[in-house]
């Protein structure tokens, strides 16, 4: 088993416009800080959205009884903050000044209850934040495809999530099991050009119709490729439907030189697909997965990947 290298390109990005451009400006870290309790470690303000409240629906959860559910938010536009109150019950303030929505400035206070955080925005690089965006766009693209299709709805993450346990249980590292995830999320995202009516036919593919099926990891690939940071995981998005014995596609690769990760992914996706109901025939018990996967082990599925899964499915409770 070879563990895939993650080239230089994922470590490291060039932020800039084009040839005799200025930079694009780089993003610094933002923290909320607990003014008042030196023990809670800070909250970093790194996504574009975070919502401050009691309940559980919120990104940053206050034990304060005077907050409200959703008490506020704050935005993130690349080096600008906003704070916005969410209709709070006792409101939001920020130093003293009862406020809607007001951009913050470094060192600005902000009452939320009777808690105080102060916004504090650091002289430190967020050098994954381009990264980050890049990704949450390629994630939308791939909940795009399956609005497409109502029965693969939340299928990449749960094949993310499988490709995940079992890269883990294979003895990944763990830079490279976030890798795997990553590529389960993204491995059905060339279906985006792949008609519905095609997508949600109810009955047998015409062999056109399955030709249009088949371009799907090349295209994949094809989108995801001008992103340098996912070159890593490109292989496993355009093979993950190849087949052991060598009869799958778009290539017909076959045994070892089919991308590992790739062999990891297509045990968990044809996994989901076997366990999740279709309009032709209802979802496979977990028995009847375990002795499909067993019985595909060595033609279309890698023997150890297969074993894997099928330890992890009887292991379960």
């Amino acid at each position: 088993m070879m563990d895939n290298d993650i080239p230089e390109s994922e470590m490291t990005m060039t932020l800039s416009r084009g040839m005799g451009e200025a930079p694009i400006e780089e993003k610094r870290r933002a923290i909320l800080q607990f003014k008042d309790d030196a023990r809670t470690p800070p909250y970093s303000l790194d996504a574009p959205q975070i919502v401050i409240g009691r309940g559980k629906e919120a990104d940053l959860t206050i034990n304060d009884h005077y907050l409200s559910g959703k008490h506020a938010r704050v935005l993130v536009v690349h080096n600008f903050y906003y704070i916005e109150d969410l209709d709070s019950r006792n409101g939001t303030t920020v130093n003293g000044k009862p406020i809607k929505f007001m951009r913050l400035a470094h060192q600005d206070v902000i009452r939320l209850g009777q808690t105080n955080l102060r916004f504090l925005q650091m002289d430190a690089i967020d050098g994954n934040y381009i990264k980050k965006l890049n990704l949450q766009a390629v994630q939308s693209l791939a909940l795009a495809v399956e609005a497409k299709d109502p029965y693969t709805k939340g299928h990449s993450e749960r094949v993310a999530e499988v490709s995940e346990h079992l890269a883990a249980m294979m003895g990944l590292s763990h830079a490279h099991v976030e890798r795997v995830r990553i590529a389960g999320i993204l491995h059905d995202i060339g279906k985006i050009g792949v008609p519905e009516a095609v997508l949600q036919k109810k009955t047998k593919l015409e062999p056109a119709e399955f030709e249009l099926i088949k371009k799907h990891p090349v295209e994949g690939q094809n989108i995801l490729r001008p992103l340098n940071f996912l070159t890593d995981i490109l292989p496993a998005v355009c093979h993950h439907h190849e087949r052991f014995d060598g009869q799958g596609y778009p290539a017909g690769l076959s045994g070892e030189a089919i991308p590992f990760w790739a062999r990891i992914i297509q045990v968990a996706d044809t996994y989901d697909a076997m366990t999740s109901n279709r309009p032709y025939r209802e979802a496979f018990s977990k028995a009847q997965a375990i002795a499909e996967i067993s019985r595909c082990s060595g033609s279309q599925f890698d023997p150890a990947v297969a074993r894997t899964m099928v330890e992890i499915l009887e292991n379960e409770k």
